[in-house]
């Protein structure tokens, strides 16, 4: 999302200073404080993260005590704080989630994550931390479709869940969503993620077609609770969240995955 947000700041009008994560280490305090001397900004959005399948303490430096870090920098120096957060935070047995559903992470990402939206909230209580969901691009092959394309390419078994669900949102929707909350005093957590909840395996489908990539029809279901039942860690089922108050809040449409590729998905 973060090269999503860089062009929608850009256009208000505003200076953005983006590091990358080989920039600028966010679990390093002194580092965190000096960039933000340098470039002292109104606001902050932090969009690092560390992502599932990471070992178990870079997910905890990063999304849990980066996020502190970050925060807390934040904080004292009195800077609007988004934090970008996920719907694994949750335990996918609840659903519809409400904004402020209380976390209860399955795994390892998800607990960092979780953690670190209670750091941000700790440190910063004016922040807001935005909970959302698998993120794609329309225009662009992401990493987990091109996973696909390469072993359907190479005659490979390419399972997609069938029993798990999410709400899917355009990276360049989120981007929106994101620095439309710059502007706005909402604080806590918040929903931004599509309106539509599929599983995993119609949106997996669906953006094989959008891009044409070869062999799609070759594409098979998977259970979850197949693969739990075999001792395969648990997963969230349904992340549906409820989207009400942020497409009033930030008086945007956020759309579902047929709506956004249309026939071609």
């Amino acid at each position: 999302a973060g090269s999503a947000l860089v062009p929608v700041l850009q256009e208000r009008g505003l200076q953005v200073d983006a590091p990358s994560r080989t920039d600028l280490d966010v679990a390093a305090a002194e580092a965190v404080g000096a960039a933000l001397e340098e470039c002292r900004p109104d606001a902050v959005v932090n969009l690092a993260a560390k992502q599932p399948g990471a070992e178990a303490d870079a997910l905890e430096r990063v999304n849990h005590h980066g996020a502190a870090v970050v925060a807390a920098a934040a904080a004292a120096r009195g800077l609007r704080l988004v934090h970008v957060s996920t719907d694994m935070v949750l335990g996918g047995d609840r659903a519809p989630y409400a904004d402020d559903a209380p976390v209860a992470p399955l795994g390892d990402y998800g607990s960092s994550k979780a953690r670190g939206e209670a750091a941000v909230l700790a440190a910063c209580p004016g922040a807001v931390c935005v909970r959302t969901s698998l993120l794609y691009d329309p225009g662009a092959i992401d990493r987990g479709i091109r996973g696909f394309a390469e072993r359907l390419a190479a005659g490979e078994p390419c399972r997609v869940f069938s029993d798990e669900i999410r709400c899917p949102l355009p990276s360049g929707v989120l981007a929106e969503a994101l620095a439309r909350l710059l502007d706005l005093e909402v604080r806590g957590t918040l929903n931004v993620a599509s309106r539509v909840p599929v599983t995993r395996y119609e949106w997996g489908t669906r953006l094989l077609a959008h891009f044409r990539v070869p062999g799609r029809e070759r594409v098979e279901t998977v259970r979850a609770a197949d693969l739990e039942a075999q001792g395969m860690p648990p997963r969230p089922r349904d992340l549906t969240l409820d989207v009400s108050r942020a497409e009033a809040l930030l008086e945007l449409r956020l759309p579902g995955i047929a709506e956004v590729l249309g026939a071609s998905g």
